[in-house]
């Protein structure tokens, strides 16, 4: 393979995995790729997409071509400082996103005249840039959102989308280009994969392009028990037929829609979002709502210890802040719209 695909490859194999948890059940940023890259082992239970991609260089034997650091906006700068920026994706690229790119990162394994296809750490269905784990992406190339890409020198070259490096040495311009690795579009055979600590079914089914059902199907022995899965059991992948990009994922910042993961319910069944936001305000006491009340019922149907009594008091809020955490919303407390969706559509984790 080529280094850009031996870089992917190795980022592509880690989708399905979720950093640690804290005692009260929410996702914490530990992780295990701070440990295993030299100079970062501070940067554990930090933010961690950027050591998620110095990682996959270092595994790929290819750290002389990505920064190693945690920080966002080292990274840019590490790539401007050795004239390898570009506004324009590039397979094998290191996307950067946010104001100066120092928000959130990760690798483009594919991109086509509208949207560039990543894998990311430190993200989840949503897009957000503090997540759970490592996810496929797919984002708007134009989104204001995305800031640029970082060029690493590949041996064999880089491939671009930039007009202004057509013809030049170490470049191949095309305006359309796919996964060098082989994994993200073309069909594959039949093959096992090993359950890694953390994955679930639907990761597993997510990172082999195919969904649940399928999955599921070619298990007939997990059918009557797909959450219990461990570490180190085997699960047949069906072999699949060539497929178009993953799918447009829902927006930064909005509830991953209903059959994604283990999701707790479908669109047509969300109730109407009441119009005011739960908030809860130290030394006021709360007013009773029926419309807070259903939300409770739903958090204590989905495991959370909650009160339902219709009295958004800071018990209440509690939840509602670790629920945002743990699935990279807002954490502000407040149930508006958003957090209100997710309740009935987020993944049960």
């Amino acid at each position: 393979m080529t280094q850009a695909a031996d870089v992917l490859s190795i980022a592509k194999a880690e989708v399905g995995y979720r950093e640690g948890r804290s005692s009260n059940g929410s996702y914490n940023n530990h992780q295990k790729y701070s440990n295993e890259v030299p100079g970062l082992e501070w940067s554990d239970y930090q933010p961690w997409c950027a050591t998620f991609c110095s990682w996959s260089a270092m595994k790929a034997g290819l750290s002389n071509l990505f920064p190693r650091t945690a920080s966002c906006a080292s990274g840019v700068a590490w790539f401007k400082n050795k004239g390898r920026w570009s506004a324009y994706p590039a397979i094998g690229a290191q996307v950067f996103f946010g104001p100066g790119g120092g928000t959130h990162t990760g690798l483009v394994y594919a991109y086509d005249a509208d949207y560039i296809y990543s894998v990311e750490g430190n993200t989840n269905d949503s897009g957000s840039p503090e997540g759970i784990g490592v996810f496929l992406r797919k984002r708007a190339r134009r989104d204001g959102y995305v800031y640029g890409y970082g060029l690493p020198a590949y041996a064999e070259g880089v491939t671009t989308a930039d007009p202004g490096l057509h013809g030049r040495t170490g470049f191949t311009y095309a305006s359309t280009a796919s996964d060098p690795s082989g994994t993200s579009s073309s069909g594959t055979s039949a093959r096992t994969v090993v359950v890694r600590a953390g994955q679930t079914l639907g990761a597993i089914a997510a990172a082999a392009g195919i969904s649940l059902a399928s999955l599921l199907s070619a298990n007939p022995s997990l059918q009557s028990h797909p959450d219990v899965i461990q570490p180190g059991d085997t699960v047949t992948i069906p072999a699949t037929a060539p497929t178009q990009p993953p799918a447009t994922p829902p927006g930064v910042n909005t509830p991953p829609a209903s059959g994604s993961g283990s999701a707790s319910g479908s669109s047509s069944s969300v109730p109407s979002f009441p119009g005011i936001p739960f908030r809860y305000t130290a030394g006021r006491a709360p007013v009773y709502s029926a419309a807070v009340k259903k939300w409770q019922a739903q958090m204590a149907a989905r495991g959370w210890s909650i009160a339902v009594d219709g009295y958004y008091g800071p018990a209440s809020a509690s939840v509602a802040l670790r629920f945002q955490r743990e699935k990279g919303l807002m954490p502000d407390g407040v149930v508006g719209p958003i957090t209100w969706r997710a309740a009935w559509t987020a993944p049960r984790t």
